[in-house]
C-alpha cells in the first residue's frame, strides 16, 4: 500500500507526488513545524493562512478517504494472530493492539498503541505510547509522549515524541526525522537522520547523514557508525566516539539577541496588520464591528468569565475531536475558528478603546478607521510595557474573545427565535 508520499531522501524538499493520498497530504503538515509563537505575542500571519489552507483542504477531501477505509471503534481494539485486514484500518480508542496483519495503511489514536504484527503498509499514530515491534513495509508517522520502534520499516519514519527510542535489532529502510525530547539509537537507518532533539544517545548505525539540531547534548557511542557526514548545532560541542566516514561539522548554537530597531520594526508590521484586518472588517461587517466592541464596556466581567472559557475549553475540544479521527475535520475547522478568534479579538477591544479615549477627550469623529488606528496604537504601547505587558495583553485577550462569544451568542438568539435556524 504505497502511499507515493514525500521524499526525505538526500536532504531534499518534501514533496507530494501526483499519487499522494489525502491523507498523506495531512501527514506532510505535521512535518513542518512552526516556532515559538505564543498565543500571548500573538500568531504569525504565514502559518495562519498556512493553517486555513490545511483545514479547508483537509476537510474537503476527508470524505474520499472514509468511503473506501474500514472504521471500528469501541474502547479497545485487538487484532489476534490470525486475524487479517484487507483493508486500511481507522481507529481510535483507549488501546490498539495488533498481533496479525494488515493489508493497507494503520490509522490510530489512543493511550496505548502497540503492533507486533505485520502492516503491509504504512501507521498513521498519534497517542500516550506508541510500540511497533512487528514489520511495517511503508512509512511510519507518529506523534505521541514514547515512541519505540522494534522491528523492520520500509521506508520512512517520523517521529514528533518526547521519547523516541529505535532498538538494537530495529531496521529503517530509508530516513529517519524526528522532532523529540530525548532520543536513542540503536538500531540501523539506511537513509540519513535529521530533526531537532534536546538530548541524543546513538549505538547504532546510519548509512547517510545526519544533520541535527541539539538543544542539550550529543553522545555518540564507541561502536556507533555514521557512513555519512555529521552535521550539528548545540550549545556545546558533543561526546563523539563513534566511527565518522564523512566530515564532522559542529556548530555553536547562536545566542538569539533581538535589538531594538528590529523589534520595533516587528511591532509596527504587526500592528499594520491589524489594522487592516480592522479596516476590512469595519468595511465588511460595520455593525458587527461596532456591536461586539460596545459588548466590552457593556458586560465587562461577564466578557472577562467567557473569554476565560473560550480560551481554555476549545484547545481541549479540539484534541477530544481529534482522537476520535471521525471528527477531525470538524477539529480543524474549530481550531481555525479558535485562531482566528485569538488574533482579531484585539481588533474589537481597540476600536472600543479608541472609541472611549476620544469620547473623554470631547474629539469623537466619525471616521472609524481614525478611532481604530487611535485605539489599536494604545493597545500596542499597553502590551509592550514592561512587567505589566503580560497582563494587559491577557486581559485584552480575555475581553475580546469574550465580547465576540457573547455577541455571537446573542445573534444565534436572535435568529432562533425569528426562527430562521
Amino acid at each position: 500500500m504505497g502511499w507515493g508520499w514525500f521524499d526525505i531522501g538526500n536532504g531534499q524538499t518534501m514533496g507530494i507526488t501526483k499519487q499522494a493520498s489525502a491523507k498523506n497530504f495531512w501527514q506532510q503538515q505535521l512535518y513542518e513545524r512552526t516556532y515559538n509563537h505564543t498565543i500571548v505575542s500573538g500568531m504569525n500571519t504565514k502559518i495562519l493562512f498556512k493553517i486555513l489552507i490545511i483545514s479547508f483542504i483537509f476537510a474537503i477531501i476527508f470524505p474520499a478517504i472514509t468511503s473506501a477505509s474500514e472504521f471500528r471503534t469501541g474502547d479497545k481494539l485487538v487484532i489476534t494472530k490470525d486475524e487479517v485486514v484487507n483493508d486500511d484500518l481507522y481507529f481510535a480508542g483507549s488501546s490498539v493492539i495488533v498481533e496479525g496483519t494488515i493489508n493497507g495503511d494503520l490509522v490510530a489514536a489512543g493511550g496505548e498503541i502497540k503492533v507486533t504484527g505485520t502492516i503491509n503498509g504504512g501507521i498513521i499514530a498519534a497517542g500516550g505510547s506508541i510500540f511497533v515491534n512487528g514489520n511495517v513495509t511503508d512509512d511510519i508517522r507518529a506523534a505521541g509522549g514514547e515512541v519505540r520502534i522494534g522491528g523492520d520499516v520500509g521506508d520512512n519514519v517520523l517521529a514528533l515524541t518526547g521519547q523516541f527510542v529505535l532498538e538494537k535489532n530495529a531496521k529503517i529502510a530509508r530516513d529517519l526525522t524526528l522532532g523529540a525530547g530525548n532520543a536513542v539509537i540503536d538500531g540501523t537507518v539506511n537513509g540519513n537522520i535529521h530533526g531537532g532533539i534536546s538530548e541524543l544517545e546513538m549505538r547504532g548505525v546510519t548509512k547517510g547523514n545526519v544533520t541535527l539540531e541539539i538543544d542539550n547534548n550529543i553522545k555518540i557511542f564507541p561502536g556507533a557508525t555514521i557512513g555519512g557526514e555529521l552535521e550539528y548545532t548545540a550549545p556545546h560541542q558533543g561526546e563523539i566516539s563513534g566511527i565518522i566516514s564523512g566530515k564532522t561539522t559542529y556548530k555553536e548554537t547562536p545566542v538569539k539577541k533581538e535589538d531594538l530597531k528590529s523589534r520595533i520594526e516587528s511591532e509596527i508590521i504587526g500592528y499594520l496588520w491589524l489594522l487592516l484586518i480592522g479596516i476590512v472588517s469595519l468595511i465588511l461587517a460595520p455593525e458587527l464591528t461596532k456591536k461586539i466592541s460596545d459588548t466590552v464596556s457593556v458586560k465587562l466581567l461577564k466578557n472577562l468569565l467567557w473569554g476565560l472559557l473560550f480560551l481554555i475549553i476549545t484547545p481541549i475540544v479540539v484534541v477530544l475531536l481529534l482522537i476520535t479521527i471521525i471528527g477531525i475535520p470538524l477539529s480543524l475547522i474549530l481550531l481555525m475558528i479558535y485562531i482566528i478568534f485569538l488574533y482579531i479579538s484585539i481588533i474589537y477591544v481597540g476600536f472600543w478603546i479608541g472609541q472611549y479615549v476620544l469620547k473623554k477627550l470631547k474629539k469623537e469623529t466619525r471616521f472609524k478607521v481614525l478611532t481604530m488606528a487611535l485605539g489599536l496604537l494604545i493597545v500596542l504601547i499597553g502590551i509592550n510595557l514592561p512587567i505589566i505587558g503580560i497582563f494587559i495583553h491577557l486581559l485584552i485577550l480575555l475581553l475580546g474573545l469574550g465580547a465576540i462569544a457573547l455577541t455571537e451568542y446573542d445573534i444565534y438568539q436572535k435568529l432562533k427565535e425569528q426562527k430562521v435556524i
